[in-house]
């Protein structure tokens, strides 16, 4: 493979291809595989591990790269039964930190690193993790396991089955929606002003800063609740359960609902989790989040 700043490539066996011009934004679509996409300070290049039937194109111009393994309009389920899965790559590119990311990758696992504009996921089944992400990042997929950690900007994500883990830093507003899979988010730091969640059946764990400033109200139709602020009360009506309140100036907002599922309300200490309900729902918690502790 060769470099330019412009132009357009065709990549059909595994290697290297450097990019020297200017990299503002990437759309890629692939069919089925695993894409990489990390920010680095270094010139933007595409490393091709592994690819099978179709060639990947890629093309250069403006700083508007477009990366493509197989049919670019593989848009849905079906086009993709038809003659989407017989098209498999497995990629990694390096950009610059602050590229416009937009990704189209219908099976397959995504992993994005380091980037601070925008960033679009969308899929159909496949896990996706997102780290030090620090633009507005939205994901959309059908299935498949969504984790996001260090987000600072707004981040919006839409699920139909799997589980959502969300590590967030100070920063923008967090909107969870899933129809099926448990809800978690860790906010170290500041509540954000707004943040929102939303499930049909899964449980919802949320753990706050030791004393942090928010409005609170988390509701389940069908399933218990649990809170370590004794400024949250609990109510109930039949099978129903509510937490609510103020702690502290109130200045943020929490809202969450789930049909059917725990909801369950964490408070960190200010220098270790709560010893009772860490152990309670030790299980639920994130088995990377006891080092994070540790090292504090």
């Amino acid at each position: 493979m060769n470099s330019s700043d412009s132009g357009k490539w065709t990549v059909e066996q595994p290697g290297r291809l450097d990019i020297e011009g200017p990299v503002r934004t990437l759309k890629l679509s692939v069919a089925q595989g695993r894409v990489n996409v990390i920010g680095t300070d270094g010139p933007a290049s595409i490393e091709v591990t592994r690819i099978t039937e179709k060639p990947l194109r890629v093309t250069l111009s403006d700083g508007d790269l477009k990366v493509v393994h197989g049919d670019e309009y593989l848009s849905t389920v079906v086009d993709w039964l038809v003659s989407g899965h017989r098209q498999e790559i497995e990629l990694s590119l390096a950009l610059p930190p602050d590229t416009v990311v937009d990704l189209n990758v219908i099976s397959g696992a995504v992993v994005v690193s380091n980037l601070h504009e925008r960033t679009t996921v969308r899929g159909v089944s496949g896990d996706i993790t997102l780290a030090g992400v620090h633009g507005v990042a939205k994901v959309n997929t059908v299935s498949g396991t969504i984790t996001a950690e260090q987000v600072t900007g707004d981040i919006k994500v839409s699920a139909i089955s799997g589980p959502i883990t969300v590590i967030a830093g100070a920063g923008g507003r967090i909107d969870l929606n899933t129809v099926s899979g448990a809800l978690t988010l860790d906010l170290p730091d500041a509540v954000p002003d707004e943040v929102k969640l939303q499930c049909v059946s899964g449980d919802m764990t949320i753990r706050l800063p030791y004393a942090p400033d928010v409005k609170v109200d988390l509701s389940t139709a069908h399933g218990r609740v649990a809170s370590a602020f004794p400024e949250i009360s609990e109510k109930g009506w039949h099978l129903s359960r509510q937490l609510s309140g103020r702690i502290g100036a109130g200045s943020a907002r929490l809202r969450g609902n789930t049909i059917s599922g725990a909801v369950t309300l964490l408070r960190r200490a200010e220098d270790e989790l709560d010893a009772e309900f860490a152990e309670e729902f030790a299980d639920e918690w994130p088995a990377t989040d006891q080092k994070d502790e540790e090292s504090r």
